[in-house]
């Protein structure tokens, strides 16, 4: 008798998909859905540790992505390559979409550590799942470490 592979999946297993937000709207509801009253909090955290470990970024438009695993990152819009050098002694250059994810999971890290942070936590979890299965998993660990 043969068992249907996907049965025997965890949930844990299946892909986690990135889908970017592109409706302004949409988008609104993106960092309160996750740290509430403290979304700017949140993102101005975001911006701030991409600034502190890479010397080259400047500010910009910045692309939001929701996990199907109900996770969220934010990533800078751009194609160059940013060098990045972290606290751990992590150095190297990545594309835009990378160091975002970067900058968010350290961000989440970082927040979570607040009186009522659990969100933040949560919020770590979710995109670290992602983040096992991404192209650049060994670099995005790296840095974070």
């Amino acid at each position: 008798m043969q068992t249907n592979p996907h049965l025997k999946q965890s949930a844990r297993d299946l892909p986690i998909v990135a889908t970017l937000v592109d409706n302004d709207h949409e988008r609104l509801r993106c960092l309160p859905a996750i740290a509430g009253n403290r979304c700017v909090v949140l993102e101005n955290t975001i911006y701030a540790t991409l600034a502190r470990i890479c010397a080259s970024y400047d500010g910009g438009y910045w692309h939001f992505y929701q996990l199907s695993n109900g996770g969220f990152y934010m990533a800078p819009d751009s194609d160059a390559m940013l060098r990045l050098s972290c606290a751990n002694y992590f150095e190297d250059e990545v594309s835009a979409n990378t160091a975002g994810i970067i900058a968010t999971a350290s961000a989440y890290s970082t927040l979570s550590f607040l009186q009522d942070g659990a969100c933040f936590a949560i919020a770590y979890h979710q995109l670290s799942d992602f983040i096992f299965q991404h192209r650049d998993a060994g670099l995005i660990r790296a840095a974070l470490d």
